[in-house]
């Protein structure tokens, strides 16, 4: 419940009749109720008022008794613009670019955290209703605005925003009756390339393990091939790297590798990066028409990451290109002729997804020619110790420390994790221990994970001395004589030394009765 100065009613009617809405209007008037909010629909009328005294609103409520049609009246959460609001923002917060929705004035209507706090570093709640400009200072969005009525179209424009450089898109959007309501603003760090050109290769992929040396030899032959591969894996197992390798051994290997993830970009604008679009197939789009990653990558390979993710009218279409090997751009009449390798990778059970109807059959079989799948880090515990020495290597350059060993204590925690998130975070937590370590070894302390997940003991938590490993070998030694003896003075018999020695010791180490149940 919201526990604020306002509440929010849910008005049902047994009647859809003329003026109906309007009654219920007269009652809060009548009262000198201000209306916040409201939301009208046949049947029901939701409200948000400010905060209401109870003896006032009984008279309300007699007064609504009396309106013909009437039915019920009850408090609740949320109205329903309420709620689209939250999940439109739910959406957004799961894209890692920048994303705004602004209408055609140019003012913010929802932003992402991405894009509020990494990009324009401030709040969702201080941009909402700012005009961009004032973040964005840009002639062409200047224009755009200058003439809000007339919708206009930014692609693929390079900007600058804090010495950081961007790609910029504005696409206009409009109502199921194509009346312009506002943009879709998206912004994406303009040096994270799709198409890469860096001849990574399997001679890249740290590890020792057998069941690795497997996959990496299963993939070298698929690499002579021209058939779809689809990779399956954990997140954070190296899925792309494999994909990459694969390309970069083919004969393709001097033309373009794409890689584009289908969860991190809105369902509208991964139909155009990847079909691309004709000249005014949106609003004032006329001369603007885009070549699609299809089109880009003719003669190479694109790389499907999270393809589970991809909406079901896309899998449709992706289909007919890879049946008919034809793309036809958004908008557009003409069929072109592509030739590329596809690859595609998934951390979901697509086998399953076909089963629940989640995802296309014929797509699964077709992208399932050929199939990798990299076992989790958990599995191939051999290939930690390597990857370790290979991250250390590059974090201690880069945070410049004296570091050149790591401790067997140490090791042996990273050892029994059994690492969710794989690779990618046995990487960040090598560089979480090389950036706070004041010594010239990483010890177990410098060793941070998530708790949560861990199934390390306690013992792993802190690296003793010599001095306190006898300590407490020593205590345990106590406690256990403790237990089986009928007294302390039985005890110290039992170890040979002083009663008075025995008490002492028993101080020193803290010793409780709890611990050891003698009565005496």
């Amino acid at each position: 419940m919201l526990l604020l100065n306002t509440q929010r009613i849910k008005i049902i009617t047994s009647i859809d009749r003329p003026h109906i809405t309007y009654e219920f209007l007269s009652v809060l008037h009548k009262h000198n109720i201000e209306i916040l909010m409201m939301e009208v629909y046949a049947y029901i009328i939701y409200m948000k008022l400010p905060l209401v005294e109870s003896s006032l609103w009984e008279e309300v409520l007699r007064d609504f008794q009396q309106i013909e049609g009437f039915e019920s009246v009850e408090e609740i959460d949320l109205i329903e613009l309420e709620k689209k609001d939250i999940e439109i923002k739910r959406v957004l917060d799961l894209i890692p670019q920048g994303i705004a929705i602004l209408n055609r004035r140019g003012n913010i209507k929802y932003s992402n955290n991405y894009i509020a706090e990494r990009i324009f570093k401030t709040t969702g709640s201080a941009i909402t209703n700012v005009h961009i400009n004032e973040y964005i200072n840009d002639e062409n969005l200047n224009h755009i605005f200058a003439v809000y009525k007339e919708p206009k179209l930014i692609i693929d424009k390079e900007i600058n925003i804090d010495n950081q450089l961007y790609t910029l898109n504005i696409n206009p959007f409009g109502s199921d009756e194509n009346a312009f309501t506002g943009y879709i603003l998206h912004l994406r760090d303009a040096t994270e390339h799709n198409i890469f050109d860096n001849h990574i290769g399997f001679e890249d992929i740290i590890g020792e393990s057998n069941s690795l040396k497997n996959i990496i030899s299963q993939a070298e032959v698929y690499a002579q091939s021209n058939s779809p591969v689809l990779i399956k894996g954990e997140s954070g197992t190296g899925k792309e790297l494999f994909a990459r390798s694969i390309h970069n051994l083919s004969s393709r290997y001097d033309k373009p590798f794409i890689s584009i993830n289908c969860a991190a970009i809105p369902e509208q604008l991964l139909e155009s990066e990847l079909f691309g679009y004709e000249d005014g197939s949106f609003f004032a789009s006329k001369g603007q028409g885009k070549k699609g990653i299809f089109e880009i990558g003719q003669g190479g390979s694109i790389f499907l990451d999270e393809i589970g993710e991809m909406p079901p009218y896309l899998q449709s279409k992706l289909l007919r290109v890879l049946q008919e090997k034809q793309v036809k751009r958004i908008g557009g009449q003409k069929e072109t002729a592509v030739d590329i390798r596809f690859m595609s990778a998934s951390n979901q059970d697509l086998a399953s997804m076909v089963e629940n109807d989640e995802f296309r059959m014929d797509l699964f079989y077709r992208i399932n020619i050929l199939s990798l799948e990299i076992p989790p880090l958990r599995e191939r515990k051999d290939d930690i110790p390597v990857l370790v020495e290979y991250f250390m290597k590059q974090d201690i350059k880069t945070y410049g420390k004296d570091i050149t060993t790591i401790t067997p204590l140490a090791m042996e925690k990273l050892l029994n994790y059994h690492w969710p998130g794989n690779i990618r975070e046995l990487q960040n937590v090598v560089e979480r221990a090389v950036a706070i370590s004041e010594d010239t070894s990483i010890r177990a302390k410098d060793i941070i994970v998530n708790k949560n997940g861990s199934h390390l003991e306690d013992e792993f938590e802190k690296e003793l001395s010599l001095k306190d490993t006898l300590e407490k070998i020593e205590r345990e030694i106590i406690l256990n004589t403790l237990k089986g003896s009928e007294s302390i003075r039985a005890a110290a018999r039992s170890l040979d030394v002083t009663h008075t020695l025995l008490i002492n010791r028993i101080k020193k180490y803290n010793i409780l009765d709890k611990e050891w149940k003698l009565q005496f």
